[in-house]
């Protein structure tokens, strides 16, 4: 026994050196081969690279580098400082150490440093007991890069492949329902020097959506979506073959940066756009999923903008898939006006109204209500959508119209057992147009079932019955059941001031004290505040005083109303708002 004892300490001292291939080192989580940049989280994988078991290295958080000046933006981990010899491990990158934040026999993780070379390659080696071995890796950073996908010909789709730099995300498409808007991502186009114009779209007929500029939309579905890559043809017209000019950039998320402001872009890549080729007899069979259809089959399509194109936009604006739907009635922007207004309207007439395409076609035959109506007990789902939309927008344009207003009444239980919970949403705003006083008993109705609540009683202030006011003001004050952050009836201070002018004032005073909602309250001040009224003043006095967790947003509501107090402290405010 004191044989082997006095061998172990040997043992480990002349074990064998650690084994890894430059192709097995990567960057954190990846396995794609990239150079390694500043601040980059790499793993080495291999054999003997360290103890059996593991060890962590542990950062100082009280602490961060400074980026190099040549990859100036990393996060917080990229940014902190990790050990550079962790359980008899140690790792070099061009001779300077390394930060260790994990290392095991058949793994490492390390940080490259700062100081790393931003060229060529460089030496990485990796030392433990005393035994190392070294390979060589690719260091710098890396640009983007761009290359067309297939083919790009005259009268077709013309797909760019952009490929981001390590760690800068990856580009999607779509970003909004507008086929055109690719967010943040952008592309521009050049021919000898001049700069192309970029396609101008009219509006769809329901208009555009607002969001984040920089956003993403979810769609839910099984396909595979197609990433890295943008349609060019949907913002260029490429009408003559020969080489054109392309460059990629991706503007700032930051809403207070000009959005001209660039994070990343690539240089001025030539592309070979060909002679225009004949469209293949057979098209291309209709994916029924939406990944596959938003991501890669519709926006092809409007490559060709033909007959046939037309028709599968067309059949897409009864797609089960809401986006579906919506982005085909943005989609048909692409075609003559008059050539879609003709093809829509003898759709609707043959299968019924989409909420896409409802919008067109009764303002312009207001006849075809009657074509309609019958649709408002469809147990189709799209169709009783559309119609739902279609009816109610018609009654807030012809609120004269009793029929329309009648039929909306009598569908009542049918939408509410059929539709989904948005359609629900939409008829509960379209009684708020319908003039009958049917429509106010059942919206009650409505409040007292729970049913599309929220915009239940929204619709309800909208019909300004004097009746309905301290009913209305009632729900602000009712039991919150121990759940105060419910918003339910956060919008209803503004509904009632909106609908009620100062007649509301008593009632908001009254739900400012007396509700459970904390934002029931904080919006009952904000429209007394609009009214004039003190009370909305030292309600927010009263925030700033006892710190409450609303008060910074009360004060920047009250700075955006009186821009005098813009910058100015919580001494400054309170002496305005108790002036009040």
């Amino acid at each position: 026994m004191r044989f082997w004892l006095g061998l172990l300490p040997v043992a480990i001292a002349f074990g064998q050196a650690p084994s890894f291939r430059a192709d097995r080192v990567l960057p954190s989580g990846s396995a794609r081969q990239v150079k390694f940049a500043p601040g980059m989280l790499v793993s080495i994988y291999g054999e003997n690279l360290g103890p059996d078991p593991s060890c962590t290295g542990n950062a100082d958080t009280r602490r961060t580098e400074t980026p190099n000046p040549a990859r100036p933006v990393q996060n917080f981990v990229e940014r902190l400082s990790y050990p550079t010899e962790l359980c008899g491990v140690r790792v070099t990158l061009g001779g300077v150490s390394a930060g260790l934040l994990y290392v095991s026999r058949q793994q490492i993780n390390f940080k490259v440093p700062q100081e790393a070379p931003l060229s060529g390659e460089a030496e990485l080696e990796v030392v433990y007991q005393e035994r190392s071995s070294a390979v060589n890796v690719g260091v710098g950073l890396e640009t983007t890069s761009l290359s067309v996908e297939g083919e790009a010909r005259v009268g077709g789709p013309v797909w760019i492949h952009v490929q981001l730099p390590y760690g800068s995300g990856e580009v999607r498409y779509p970003a909004h329902l507008q086929p055109d808007d690719f967010g943040c991502d952008s592309l521009e186009v050049r021919r000898d020097g001049v700069e192309l114009p970029r396609i101008r779209l009219r509006p769809p007929a329901g208009g555009i959506a607002n969001g984040n500029p920089c956003g993403q939309i979810g769609i839910e579905g099984s396909g595979d979506p197609k990433t890295g890559r943008l349609p060019l043809h949907l913002q260029y017209r490429f009408t003559e073959p020969g080489v054109y000019e392309v460059r990629y950039s991706r503007r700032r998320m930051d809403f207070n940066v000009h959005p001209s402001t660039a994070l990343l872009s690539s240089a001025w890549t030539p592309i070979h756009v060909l002679p225009r080729a004949e469209r293949p007899a057979a098209p291309r069979p209709m994916p029924a999923d939406p990944i596959d259809l938003l991501t890669d089959y519709l926006p092809s399509v409007l490559g060709f903008a033909d007959r046939a194109g037309l028709e599968a936009v067309v059949a897409c604006l009864y797609h089960a898939n809401e986006l579906v739907r919506r982005y085909a009635g943005s989609a048909l922007a692409y075609w003559p006006e008059d050539e879609v207004n003709a093809r829509v309207d003898r759709e609707l007439a043959a299968r019924g109204p989409s909420e896409s395409t409802i919008d067109g076609t009764l303002k312009r035959h207001p006849e075809m209500l009657t074509l309609v109506l019958p649709y408002l007990k469809s147990d189709d789902r799209t169709l009783l959508r559309g119609a739902v939309i279609g009816v109610s927008r018609y009654v807030s344009a012809h609120p004269e119209d009793s029929a329309a207003g009648t039929a909306l009444i009598a569908a009542a239980e049918h939408v509410i057992h059929i539709a989904d919970s948005q359609t629900v949403v939409y008829y509960a705003a379209s009684l708020g147009s319908v003039r009958d006083e049917r429509a106010g008993t059942l919206l009650w109705d409505l409040v007292r079932r729970k049913i599309a609540l929220g915009q239940a009683v929204i619709a309800i202030s909208w019909r300004k019955d004097a009746r309905d006011l301290p009913r209305l003001a009632a729900l602000m004050e009712a039991e919150s059941k121990g759940d105060a952050m419910w918003g339910e009836f956060s919008s209803l201070p503004y509904a009632l001031r909106n609908s009620y002018g100062d007649a509301a004032a008593p009632f908001l005073e009254s739900a400012l004290t007396k509700s459970e909602y904390v934002w029931v309250r904080t919006n009952c001040a904000r429209e007394l505040i609009l009214l004039g009224r003190a009370s909305g003043f030292a309600f927010v006095a009263q925030a700033i005083e006892q710190k409450k967790s609303y008060a910074r947003e009360m004060i920047q509501y009250v700075q955006e109303r009186f821009p005098q107090l813009r910058g100015a402290d919580d001494a400054a405010m309170l002496a305005f708002l108790r002036a009040r």
